[in-house]
Protein backbone atom coordinates (compact mmCIF):
# COMPACT_ATOMS: atom_id res chain seq x y z
CA UNK A 1 0.00 0.00 0.00
CA UNK A 2 1.11 3.22 -0.82
CA UNK A 3 0.97 6.13 1.57
CA UNK A 4 1.85 9.77 2.03
CA UNK A 5 5.61 10.23 2.50
CA UNK A 6 6.91 6.22 2.19
CA UNK A 7 9.44 5.27 -0.91
CA UNK A 8 7.33 3.48 -3.47
CA UNK A 9 9.03 0.10 -4.09
CA UNK A 10 10.66 0.90 -7.31
CA UNK A 11 12.46 4.16 -5.85
CA UNK A 12 13.60 1.96 -2.41
CA UNK A 13 15.56 -0.63 -4.72
CA UNK A 14 16.87 2.38 -6.50
CA UNK A 15 17.61 4.57 -3.47
CA UNK A 16 19.28 1.01 -2.20
CA UNK A 17 21.63 0.47 -4.89
CA UNK A 18 22.59 3.83 -5.40
CA UNK A 19 23.49 3.73 -1.65
CA UNK A 20 25.42 0.70 -2.13
CA UNK A 21 27.45 2.59 -4.58
CA UNK A 22 28.05 5.04 -2.85
CA UNK A 23 28.49 3.23 0.49
CA UNK A 24 31.82 0.95 -1.93
CA UNK A 25 33.31 4.25 -3.16
CA UNK A 26 32.84 7.14 -0.56
CA UNK A 27 30.34 5.35 2.66
CA UNK A 28 26.78 6.97 3.55
CA UNK A 29 25.78 10.38 2.31
CA UNK A 30 28.83 12.72 1.27
CA UNK A 31 31.10 11.95 4.14
CA UNK A 32 32.43 7.94 4.19
CA UNK A 33 31.28 6.06 6.42
CA UNK A 34 33.69 2.76 5.28
CA UNK A 35 37.40 1.85 5.76
CA UNK A 36 39.72 2.46 2.73
CA UNK A 37 40.05 -1.40 2.55
CA UNK A 38 38.91 -4.59 3.14
CA UNK A 39 39.06 -5.72 6.69
CA UNK A 40 37.58 -8.96 6.61
CA UNK A 41 35.01 -10.63 8.46
CA UNK A 42 35.13 -9.39 12.07
CA UNK A 43 34.68 -11.86 15.11
CA UNK A 44 31.44 -10.87 16.00
CA UNK A 45 30.05 -12.63 12.58
CA UNK A 46 31.11 -16.09 14.17
CA UNK A 47 27.89 -18.01 15.07
CA UNK A 48 28.70 -18.07 18.86
CA UNK A 49 30.98 -15.16 19.64
CA UNK A 50 32.48 -15.81 23.13
CA UNK A 51 31.41 -13.91 26.25
CA UNK A 52 33.16 -10.95 26.91
CA UNK A 53 35.29 -10.79 30.10
CA UNK A 54 37.23 -7.75 31.56
CA UNK A 55 39.70 -8.60 28.75
CA UNK A 56 37.80 -9.78 26.05
CA UNK A 57 36.10 -6.01 26.52
CA UNK A 58 39.90 -4.62 26.05
CA UNK A 59 40.71 -6.43 22.87
CA UNK A 60 43.16 -5.27 20.54
CA UNK A 61 41.16 -3.04 17.79
CA UNK A 62 42.90 -4.64 15.23
CA UNK A 63 41.82 -8.05 16.12
CA UNK A 64 38.71 -7.93 15.70
CA UNK A 65 38.98 -4.88 13.11
CA UNK A 66 36.56 -2.44 15.61
CA UNK A 67 34.98 -0.02 13.02
CA UNK A 68 32.49 2.72 15.41
CA UNK A 69 32.23 4.66 12.45
CA UNK A 70 30.76 1.94 10.82
CA UNK A 71 26.93 1.80 9.06
CA UNK A 72 24.27 0.65 11.46
CA UNK A 73 20.88 -1.18 10.79
CA UNK A 74 17.64 0.49 11.73
CA UNK A 75 15.17 -2.17 11.38
CA UNK A 76 11.67 -1.14 10.95
CA UNK A 77 8.80 -3.81 12.00
CA UNK A 78 4.69 -3.12 12.15
CA UNK A 79 2.22 -6.58 12.40
CA UNK A 80 4.03 -10.05 13.33
CA UNK A 81 0.83 -11.90 12.39
CA UNK A 82 0.14 -14.71 10.60
CA UNK A 83 -2.35 -13.25 7.85
CA UNK A 84 0.08 -11.63 5.98
CA UNK A 85 -2.08 -8.92 3.93
CA UNK A 86 0.00 -6.31 3.12
CA UNK A 87 3.93 -5.08 2.41
CA UNK A 88 4.44 -3.98 6.08
CA UNK A 89 3.66 -7.49 7.73
CA UNK A 90 6.14 -10.16 9.24
CA UNK A 91 4.91 -13.68 9.45
CA UNK A 92 6.19 -14.97 13.42
CA UNK A 93 8.05 -17.60 11.74
CA UNK A 94 9.98 -14.78 9.11
CA UNK A 95 10.43 -12.73 12.09
CA UNK A 96 12.05 -15.38 14.70
CA UNK A 97 14.43 -16.33 11.54
CA UNK A 98 15.69 -12.82 10.95
CA UNK A 99 16.67 -12.29 14.79
CA UNK A 100 18.33 -15.46 14.87
CA UNK A 101 20.20 -15.24 11.29
CA UNK A 102 21.01 -11.27 12.89
CA UNK A 103 22.09 -12.40 16.38
CA UNK A 104 24.37 -15.36 14.18
CA UNK A 105 25.84 -12.74 12.34
CA UNK A 106 26.91 -10.63 15.20
CA UNK A 107 24.53 -8.13 15.64
CA UNK A 108 22.71 -7.48 18.90
CA UNK A 109 19.81 -5.43 19.46
CA UNK A 110 20.05 -1.78 20.47
CA UNK A 111 17.17 0.93 21.59
CA UNK A 112 16.70 4.11 18.80
CA UNK A 113 17.67 6.35 22.05
CA UNK A 114 21.00 4.63 22.13
CA UNK A 115 21.67 5.71 18.67
CA UNK A 116 20.47 8.59 18.65
CA UNK A 117 22.76 9.51 21.67
CA UNK A 118 25.99 7.64 21.12
CA UNK A 119 25.14 5.66 24.11
CA UNK A 120 26.09 1.71 22.65
CA UNK A 121 27.31 -0.79 25.40
CA UNK A 122 27.85 -3.40 22.72
CA UNK A 123 30.47 -5.93 23.71
CA UNK A 124 33.74 -5.98 21.69
CA UNK A 125 32.92 -7.41 18.28
CA UNK A 126 29.05 -7.25 17.91
CA UNK A 127 27.30 -4.75 15.43
CA UNK A 128 24.76 -2.69 17.03
CA UNK A 129 21.04 -3.00 15.57
CA UNK A 130 18.03 -0.77 16.68
CA UNK A 131 14.62 -2.65 16.87
CA UNK A 132 12.00 -0.69 16.36
CA UNK A 133 8.25 -1.36 15.87
CA UNK A 134 5.64 0.92 14.75
CA UNK A 135 1.56 1.33 15.56
CA UNK A 136 1.55 -0.72 18.73
CA UNK A 137 -0.40 -3.75 17.39
CA UNK A 138 -1.11 -6.43 20.08
CA UNK A 139 0.99 -9.26 17.85
CA UNK A 140 4.28 -6.93 19.21
CA UNK A 141 3.20 -7.35 22.63
CA UNK A 142 0.81 -8.59 25.12
CA UNK A 143 0.88 -9.94 28.86
CA UNK A 144 -1.05 -12.27 30.79
CA UNK A 145 -2.91 -11.51 34.20
CA UNK A 146 0.32 -12.70 36.20
CA UNK A 147 2.71 -10.52 33.67
CA UNK A 148 3.84 -12.87 31.58
CA UNK A 149 5.02 -11.79 28.24
CA UNK A 150 3.14 -14.03 25.53
CA UNK A 151 5.51 -15.89 23.62
CA UNK A 152 3.96 -15.86 20.21
CA UNK A 153 4.26 -11.86 19.84
CA UNK A 154 7.01 -10.26 18.76
CA UNK A 155 8.72 -8.79 21.99
CA UNK A 156 8.27 -12.44 23.18
CA UNK A 157 10.04 -14.53 20.28
CA UNK A 158 12.53 -11.41 20.50
CA UNK A 159 13.06 -12.20 24.75
CA UNK A 160 13.29 -16.30 23.63
CA UNK A 161 15.87 -15.95 20.94
CA UNK A 162 18.22 -13.78 22.68
CA UNK A 163 18.19 -16.51 25.62
CA UNK A 164 19.89 -18.59 22.72
CA UNK A 165 22.65 -16.14 22.07
CA UNK A 166 25.74 -14.48 24.51
CA UNK A 167 25.77 -10.91 25.47
CA UNK A 168 22.53 -10.66 23.97
CA UNK A 169 20.07 -8.60 26.08
CA UNK A 170 16.69 -8.37 24.47
CA UNK A 171 16.14 -4.45 24.02
CA UNK A 172 14.34 -1.98 21.15
CA UNK A 173 12.14 0.59 20.47
CA UNK A 174 8.00 0.41 20.61
CA UNK A 175 7.15 3.90 19.05
CA UNK A 176 3.57 3.47 20.33
CA UNK A 177 -0.16 5.77 19.95
CA UNK A 178 -3.43 5.74 21.60
CA UNK A 179 -4.86 2.01 22.90
CA UNK A 180 -1.61 1.08 22.64
CA UNK A 181 -1.37 -3.01 21.56
CA UNK A 182 -4.94 -2.74 21.63
CA UNK A 183 -5.51 -1.87 25.43
CA UNK A 184 -7.89 0.84 25.85
CA UNK A 185 -8.03 0.27 29.46
CA UNK A 186 -5.77 3.04 31.69
CA UNK A 187 -4.98 0.26 34.49
CA UNK A 188 -3.80 -2.40 31.69
CA UNK A 189 -2.14 -0.19 29.57
CA UNK A 190 -0.19 0.61 33.19
CA UNK A 191 0.83 -2.84 33.30
CA UNK A 192 1.54 -3.33 29.87
CA UNK A 193 3.87 -0.28 29.61
CA UNK A 194 5.54 -0.77 32.83
CA UNK A 195 6.65 -4.40 32.34
CA UNK A 196 7.89 -3.21 28.73
CA UNK A 197 10.03 -0.46 30.39
CA UNK A 198 11.33 -2.92 32.99
CA UNK A 199 12.43 -5.27 30.28
CA UNK A 200 14.53 -2.53 29.39
CA UNK A 201 12.49 -1.09 26.38
CA UNK A 202 11.96 2.30 24.70
CA UNK A 203 8.68 3.34 24.91
CA UNK A 204 8.48 6.00 22.41
CA UNK A 205 6.60 8.61 20.44
CA UNK A 206 4.24 7.77 17.31
CA UNK A 207 1.69 10.66 18.00
CA UNK A 208 -1.22 10.08 19.17
CA UNK A 209 -3.59 9.55 16.51
CA UNK A 210 -1.19 8.65 13.83
CA UNK A 211 -1.76 11.77 12.21
CA UNK A 212 -0.51 13.00 8.68
CA UNK A 213 1.68 15.31 10.54
CA UNK A 214 1.90 17.77 7.09
CA UNK A 215 -2.15 18.24 7.40
CA UNK A 216 -2.30 19.20 11.47
CA UNK A 217 -1.22 23.22 12.12
CA UNK A 218 1.41 23.96 14.67
CA UNK A 219 -0.74 23.28 17.36
CA UNK A 220 -2.16 20.25 16.34
CA UNK A 221 0.97 19.19 16.20
CA UNK A 222 2.00 19.62 19.23
CA UNK A 223 -0.81 17.94 20.99
CA UNK A 224 -0.50 15.13 18.55
CA UNK A 225 2.75 14.74 20.48
CA UNK A 226 2.01 15.94 23.87
CA UNK A 227 -0.87 13.51 24.13
CA UNK A 228 0.63 10.50 23.64
CA UNK A 229 3.72 11.65 25.85
CA UNK A 230 0.84 11.80 28.85
CA UNK A 231 -0.17 8.95 27.79
CA UNK A 232 3.06 7.38 28.36
CA UNK A 233 3.68 9.18 31.59
CA UNK A 234 0.78 8.17 33.30
CA UNK A 235 1.78 4.61 33.08
CA UNK A 236 5.65 4.89 33.69
CA UNK A 237 5.68 8.00 35.78
CA UNK A 238 8.96 9.63 34.79
CA UNK A 239 10.07 7.99 31.89
CA UNK A 240 11.69 9.77 28.82
CA UNK A 241 10.10 10.21 26.05
CA UNK A 242 13.09 11.04 23.91
CA UNK A 243 12.68 9.62 20.23
CA UNK A 244 9.92 9.79 17.85
CA UNK A 245 8.98 8.03 14.50
CA UNK A 246 7.17 9.66 12.01
CA UNK A 247 3.55 8.04 10.92
CA UNK A 248 4.04 7.23 7.10
CA UNK A 249 7.37 9.12 7.01
CA UNK A 250 5.98 12.44 7.35
CA UNK A 251 7.24 15.59 8.20
CA UNK A 252 5.04 18.30 9.34
CA UNK A 253 5.37 21.87 7.56
CA UNK A 254 7.40 23.44 10.95
CA UNK A 255 10.15 21.08 11.51
CA UNK A 256 11.23 22.18 14.33
CA UNK A 257 8.63 20.65 16.39
CA UNK A 258 9.88 17.60 15.76
CA UNK A 259 13.06 19.06 17.78
CA UNK A 260 10.91 19.86 20.50
CA UNK A 261 7.59 22.39 21.24
CA UNK A 262 4.82 22.31 24.31
CA UNK A 263 0.79 22.11 24.30
CA UNK A 264 -1.29 23.29 27.07
CA UNK A 265 1.81 24.05 29.43
CA UNK A 266 3.46 20.67 28.53
CA UNK A 267 6.64 20.41 26.73
CA UNK A 268 8.70 17.57 25.18
CA UNK A 269 11.70 17.15 23.02
CA UNK A 270 13.15 14.44 20.90
CA UNK A 271 16.68 13.83 20.46
CA UNK A 272 16.08 11.16 17.80
CA UNK A 273 13.94 11.17 15.04
CA UNK A 274 12.73 7.96 12.81
CA UNK A 275 12.13 7.91 9.02
CA UNK A 276 10.39 4.96 6.71
CA UNK A 277 13.48 4.19 4.83
CA UNK A 278 15.02 2.90 3.33
CA UNK A 279 19.03 2.36 4.20
CA UNK A 280 21.61 1.53 7.37
CA UNK A 281 22.36 4.77 9.50
CA UNK A 282 25.31 6.67 9.84
CA UNK A 283 27.49 5.99 12.94
CA UNK A 284 26.03 8.71 15.54
CA UNK A 285 29.77 9.37 15.89
CA UNK A 286 29.97 10.21 12.46
CA UNK A 287 29.85 13.78 10.73
CA UNK A 288 26.90 12.51 8.71
CA UNK A 289 24.84 11.34 11.18
CA UNK A 290 21.64 13.48 11.51
CA UNK A 291 19.55 12.30 14.12
CA UNK A 292 16.54 14.21 13.16
CA UNK A 293 16.64 12.16 10.38
CA UNK A 294 17.03 8.57 10.94
CA UNK A 295 16.85 5.89 8.11
CA UNK A 296 15.59 2.37 8.64
CA UNK A 297 15.54 -0.44 6.81
CA UNK A 298 12.20 -2.10 6.03
CA UNK A 299 11.50 -5.43 7.41
CA UNK A 300 8.06 -7.93 5.49
CA UNK A 301 7.18 -11.16 4.64
CA UNK A 302 4.93 -9.49 2.36
CA UNK A 303 4.30 -10.25 -1.62
CA UNK A 304 6.73 -10.49 -3.85
CA UNK A 305 9.91 -8.96 -3.30
CA UNK A 306 8.89 -6.33 -0.54
CA UNK A 307 11.34 -7.58 1.95
CA UNK A 308 14.21 -6.59 -0.30
CA UNK A 309 15.04 -3.87 1.67
CA UNK A 310 16.06 -5.83 4.73
CA UNK A 311 17.14 -8.97 2.52
CA UNK A 312 19.43 -6.35 0.09
CA UNK A 313 21.11 -4.88 4.00
CA UNK A 314 21.68 -8.21 5.57
CA UNK A 315 23.20 -9.65 2.50
CA UNK A 316 25.22 -6.64 2.17
CA UNK A 317 26.94 -6.63 5.07
CA UNK A 318 27.71 -10.42 4.94
CA UNK A 319 29.97 -9.59 1.44
CA UNK A 320 31.37 -6.26 2.83
CA UNK A 321 31.63 -6.65 6.68
CA UNK A 322 34.13 -3.97 6.24
CA UNK A 323 31.11 -1.32 6.52
CA UNK A 324 29.94 -2.42 9.58
CA UNK A 325 29.77 -0.77 12.85
CA UNK A 326 31.79 -3.46 14.83
CA UNK A 327 32.26 -2.65 18.46
CA UNK A 328 35.66 -1.91 20.34
CA UNK A 329 33.53 -2.59 23.66
CA UNK A 330 34.98 0.49 25.13
CA UNK A 331 32.63 3.04 26.03
CA UNK A 332 33.32 6.81 25.81
CA UNK A 333 35.74 6.55 23.39
CA UNK A 334 35.22 6.44 19.61
CA UNK A 335 37.64 3.74 17.97
CA UNK A 336 38.31 3.37 14.10
CA UNK A 337 41.18 2.34 11.74
CA UNK A 338 43.62 5.94 11.01
CA UNK A 339 42.35 5.86 7.66
CA UNK A 340 38.59 7.05 9.28
CA UNK A 341 39.77 9.43 11.85
CA UNK A 342 38.53 12.20 9.64
CA UNK A 343 35.30 11.57 8.87
CA UNK A 344 34.27 11.60 12.93
CA UNK A 345 31.61 14.58 14.10
CA UNK A 346 33.49 17.20 15.92
CA UNK A 347 31.86 16.67 18.92
CA UNK A 348 33.65 13.11 19.64
CA UNK A 349 37.36 14.21 18.80
CA UNK A 350 38.62 14.02 21.77
CA UNK A 351 37.09 10.68 21.98
CA UNK A 352 38.78 9.25 19.33
CA UNK A 353 41.28 6.09 19.40
CA UNK A 354 42.91 5.10 16.05
CA UNK A 355 44.82 1.47 14.94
Amino acid sequence: MTVPGELSRRAVLRGAAGLVAAVGLAGCGSKSDTVARPVGTPTGQASSPPSPTPSAMAKDPAQIKANELGLVPVMMFHRITETVQGDYDTTPAAFRERLKTMFEAGYRPVRTIDLAKGQFTVAAGYTPAVMSFDDSYPDQFAIDGAGNVDPSTGIGIMLDVCKQFPDCPPAGSLNINKDPFGISDPAAQQRALQTLDKLGFEIANHTFNHDNLSELSDTAVAEDLVKLQDLVHASVPGAAVRTMALPFGVRPHNRALLRTGAYNGEDYTFDGVLLVGANPSSSPFSASFDPQAIPRIRNATGHGDVDYAATYWMSHFTAHPEQRYISAGNPGHVTVPKAMAGRIAPAYRDRLITY
